[in-house]
């Protein structure tokens, strides 16, 4: 239950709780109490999503109002969409962090798996994000912060699963983490490691195997702390992880099958490691980052005319220093710096077609920025303005069946501020009203489609431009009647200018990129958090998103008014969770909860279909004894077998087509047990 902060931790550890059961949230690069940033933020500790059996963004992500979501079952993750805000092409178009390390798939969104396990906190903050964190964050920014080492306290933890999938077979997973101080109060180490399998589901009709999308995700992850005097903390950390889909992903028919022409089985492989310092000079704190990663996802697949390899291999390298006030006076600010530099190699080879591409992209992006707020004397109203100043250079080169070409490089500007006025009528409440601007460089136009466009009439720019959004937005959030009662909602309008979207070459299978004129979303968000009584915590939250195209894109089949791709116009959820002190040393507790989406649909081609309504219920019951835990779940409880994204249509033959879309996992009951160990070092 991840809709507003306040309230969802009933009852759970938290490593983001403050004094008197706050939640404190970073999401304006300081810490402050949710209930008082003027931004739309839910936050769910790590605790808590374990205390739920998440095992991934999917599970729990689309609880966040006016964000959609949904798996693909591949190596190339999750689909997010916030606000409306939805592209398949560009640098991520929704920021997505690990940690500290900003993650962009340079030219196409990526959003990685990231395994709900060991984690301190998932912040998702929605409306534009740039003046802070900068380029992508433009319907918003989810950011995963995975849990430090414990210089006190050791730890020891683990979970095995085990669960069935109608229509597939055994899934099974282990999961461990431990943390250690090696000189208390001065150096820790935590380690934390997962394994899990999932067999398939669906079926290939072309070759006859039944449940070829097996599944299977590792990772690991290790933090070292050092605080060798009272005001600096070190920390270094390392995270690794792997995923294989040999039979393709969560792609199938309407009627649960697939064919060897539409699914490519993949693998992907990441690697980041990183620093941070942060040092208190009293009354400010300076901070420091370092993070670089390596992403890989190799691809093969078949079609009728032979094979296909592609390889993804991305690589992100970042600093970034800030200094923040940490007082209590009426002024709060933040100022820093920042510098990325990333690399995108793609190889595509189709023997068939003659096709032999590969292509490298080059982006080094700098960036200076701050943002300060400041309290009106004796009046409970809080004035903010922010500024970032962004440069990206981006170049690159292709080389098509070894004959190279460079690529015209390009260096983007832009200035993107925030302003926000809010008023705190009550000590747990905020009512506010904001302006902020969001931005992503624009992209070089594959060589291909460029010197072909003009052969059959279709003129292309060689570099296309950076594309920029401004979001108007009034909101109110309040903790009431001592938390019993937690309300959230918001209002907004977003002009987002300059989306990128394809073009079909005639009598080719390329497309080129171009410029549209934009894209205008106006939506409404609310959430509620209940605590009627002791152990019992009701929420529901839902949200309608209006995005659309403002004029027509000739050469595709966008018009006036079309919506924007992956984008749904309703979610929906529910849930209740219960829990019962059965005896002094045993605790039982139960949830169920509900996710929906209207049908997404994709605008570009007349060949895309919309996807369905999906109505997702999970539900959950379980004991918990003094350091261990035992929990009977349901994912997919009743068995929702619908289109999650839009369809894609391809021609096999003649006269025939093959539909498909991505699919949640079927019906899937297992049991999980876990136990936990701790206390003080000696």
């Amino acid at each position: 239950m991840s809709a507003p902060v306040a309230a969802q931790e009933q009852g759970a550890p938290a490593a983001d709780a403050g004094r008197d059961g706050d939640i404190i949230v970073t999401a304006r690069k300081r810490e402050e109490r949710a209930i008082d940033v003027p931004i739309a933020v839910t936050a769910v500790s790590g605790a808590a999503l374990e205390k739920r059996g998440a095992a991934n963004l999917a599970d729990f992500l689309q609880e966040a109002p006016g964000v959609g979501i949904y798996d693909g079952g591949s190596a190339l993750g999750t689909k997010i969409t916030i606000r409306g805000i939805s592209t398949s092409l560009g640098a991520n178009e929704n920021g997505f962090y690990l940690d500290d390390l900003p993650f962009t798939g340079v030219t196409v969104p990526i959003s990685p798996d990231v395994r709900a396990w060991d984690l301190d906190r998932v912040e998702i903050l929605r409306g534009p994000q740039g003046t802070l964190f900068g380029e992508g964050s433009m319907g918003g920014t989810v950011r995963i912060l995975t849990k430090g080492a414990d210089l006190n306290d050791w730890e020891a933890k683990g979970l095995g699963m085990v669960s069935d999938t109608k229509g597939g077979g055994t899934n099974a997973g282990a999961k461990g983490a431990f943390n250690a101080p090696i000189i208390p109060g001065v150096l820790a180490v935590r380690v934390a490691g997962t394994h899990e399998r999932y067999q398939g589901w669906v079926d290939n009709s072309d070759t006859g195997q039944t449940n070829v999308n097996d599944q299977t995700y590792d990772t690991f992850r290790a933090k070292l702390r050092f605080d060798p005097v009272d005001r600096l903390s070190i920390t270094g950390n390392y995270w690794f992880s792997e995923s294989d889909f040999p039979g393709g992903g969560s792609t199938a028919r309407d009627d649960g099958e697939q064919t060897r022409t539409t699914v490519p089985s993949s693998r992907s492989r990441e690697e980041l490691y990183g620093a941070t310092a942060r040092y208190d000079l009293g009354g400010a704190e300076l901070f420091y980052s370092y993070s670089h990663s390596d992403f890989t996802v190799p691809q093969q697949g078949a079609s009728p005319r032979g094979t296909i390899d592609v390889n993804i291999d991305i690589g992100v390298e970042a600093h970034e220093l800030r200094l923040a006030s940490t007082g209590d006076g009426p002024l709060t600010w933040t100022i820093g710096g920042y510098a990325r530099d990333s690399q995108r190699n793609d190889t595509v080879k189709f023997s068939a077609a003659g096709i032999d591409n590969d292509a490298q992209i080059n982006s080094r992006a700098r960036a200076l920025f701050g943002e300060t707020t400041y309290t009106l004397p004796g009046v409970p109203v809080d004035l903010t303005a922010g500024l970032r100043y962004f440069e990206d250079r981006v170049s690159g080169f292709e080389a098509n069946s070894g004959v190279a070409v460079d690529q015209p490089g390009k260096t983007y500007h832009s200035w993107n501020p925030r302003f926000s006025v809010a008023w705190h009528p009550m000590a747990n409440a905020t009512i506010y009203a904001s302006a902020a601007k969001g931005f992503r460089s624009g992209q070089l136009q594959p060589s291909v489609p460029y010197a072909l466009g003009p052969v059959y009439g279709v003129v292309l720019p060689a570099t296309l431009s950076q594309d920029a959004i401004w979001t108007y937005e009034v909101g109110a959030k309040a903790d009431l009647w001592d938390r019993k009662l937690t309300l959230e909602g918001a209002l907004f309008y977003s002009d987002w200018k300059d989306v990128a979207v394809r073009i079909p070459i005639p009598r080719t299978s390329f497309n080129g990129l171009i410029n549209s004129d934009g894209t205008r979303t106006k939506g409404a968000e609310l959430s509620i958090v209940a605590v009627p009584t002791p152990g019992l915590t009701l929420s529901a939250g839902g949200a309608y998103v209006d995005a659309e195209y403002v004029s027509a894109v000739p050469g595709t089949a966008i018009v006036k008014g079309s919506a924007v791709d992956d984008v749904a116009k309703f979610t929906a959820n529910a849930s209740a969770d219960y829990s019962t002190q059965v005896s002094d040393d045993v605790q039982a507790f139960g949830r169920i909860g509900w996710q929906h989406s209207s049908p997404r649909r994709n605008s570009s081609y007349s060949a895309f279909l919309p996807g369905d309504t999906i109505d997702r219920i999970d539900a959950r019951v379980g004991v918990e004894l003094a350091q261990l835990t035992i929990a009977l779940f349901a994912d997919n409880l009743t068995d929702d077998t619908g289109a999650t994204s839009f369809r894609s249509v391809y021609q096999v033959g003649p006269t025939a087509f093959d539909i498909t879309s991505n699919r949640l996992r079927p019906r899937t009951l297992g049991l999980e047990a876990s136990f936990r160990f701790g206390g003080p070092a000696r």
